[in-house]
């Protein structure tokens, strides 16, 4: 009998796309849902029969699953690299401190990203995922209100090439992490002139935001390769997001920037805890740079008293980034793998 308080996920980059891997680390989360499909078609045809399965087809299989939990500052970088940019290695900062710069790819064919082999399941059954890719995901917090938390969540649609039934890599310690807090962050927004570190911070303005990001994937499938996908593509990414801004001359500004489509700048930036032996001292961080244009604008919202806006945008190429956006962590992990 499988116990549901003794389920776990973990997983490995493949050397190889599509070749299963024994796990390296324990993601903390959880698999809320899985969509394992074998296509199985009866044949219709005349048998002078009232029996109407005789005969089946078999189609290509199309595995996936969600995976949700808070983001962290030590395990967000490692779907980041499945799911933004792959094989990302650190720099080191104030000692102790490792720095993660995952700039999606704009213009190099092929899929750069990392496949990795999943494990989940009980105390009683493990089952193994390969060649699994983020298809989509998403990263943000709800608008902030008195008495309640505010983690960023962060949720993703993970593809998969082929599920077995297997044996858990065994072992594996669980880590150390923090989550990521969005009513301690701060955004900062200005024109596309100015540098990203240089752009004012609004105080009093944001209320809620939710990054979405689609990774436009295709899944190949060749004569001769069998049931399942044997290469992933990639398409044209589209990365757009949400967000709620006070109902004030702030808000007022994004009103005219939408209505006016003014190109700006964007950092949202996320601290927390410092790195243990880090010299000079150095947070654990999460900053997300962007150029967006507002694309929507909605000025009848309210949360508690208040009337707010509900600006929506789209991420767009920015020259300095070479990319559409560009997300940096700072942790002290040494690698991922």
């Amino acid at each position: 009998m499988g116990e549901v308080a003794l389920r776990f996920i973990q997983g490995g980059y493949e050397g190889s796309k599509g070749t299963a891997t024994a796990a390296t680390t324990q993601l903390l989360g959880k698999i809320t849902s899985t969509s394992f499909n074998s296509p199985r078609e009866f044949v219709d045809e005349d048998r002078s029969s009232l029996v109407g399965a005789y005969r089946v087809t078999q189609g290509i299989k199309d595995h996936g699953f969600v995976f949700e939990g808070e983001a962290t500052y030590e395990q967000l970088g490692w779907h980041f690299g499945t799911g933004v940019k792959g094989s990302v290695s650190a720099t080191t900062v104030g000692t102790t401190g490792k720095q993660y710069v995952f700039t999606p790819n704009a213009t190099s064919a092929g899929d750069d990203l990392k496949a990795a082999t999943m494990e989940f399941g009980d105390d009683s059954q493990e089952f193994e995922l390969t060649y699994c890719e983020i298809a989509s995901w998403t990263l943000g917090f709800d608008a902030l209100t008195v008495g309640g938390t505010f983690p960023l969540m962060f949720s993703a649609n993970y593809v998969g090439q082929a599920v077995t039934s297997n044996t858990k890599t065994a072992s594996l310690s669980v880590p150390t992490v923090e989550s990521i807090d969005g009513a301690t962050g701060s955004v900062s927004i200005g024109a596309t002139s100015v540098a990203f570190g240089s752009l004012t911070a609004l105080t009093g303005s944001l209320r809620s935001f939710r990054l979405n990001y689609d990774n436009a994937l295709g899944r190949k499938v060749f004569v001769g390769g069998g049931r399942t996908y044997s290469d992933i593509g990639r398409g044209r990414r589209m990365i757009s997001f949400d967000g709620t801004f006070e109902g004030n001359s702030d808000g007022v500004t994004r009103f005219v920037e939408w209505d006016l489509a003014t190109e700006k700048r964007l950092r949202l930036a996320f601290a927390g805890s410092l790195i243990s032996g880090s010299s000079p001292a150095t947070a654990n961080q999460l900053r997300i740079d962007g150029r967006v244009l507002f694309t929507s604008f909605d000025p009848v919202g309210s949360v508690d008293t208040n009337t707010i806006y509900a600006i929506s945008g789209q991420y767009i190429y920015d020259s300095t980034l070479a990319s559409d956006i560009q997300m940096t962590l700072i942790n002290n992990q040494a690698s991922y793998t």
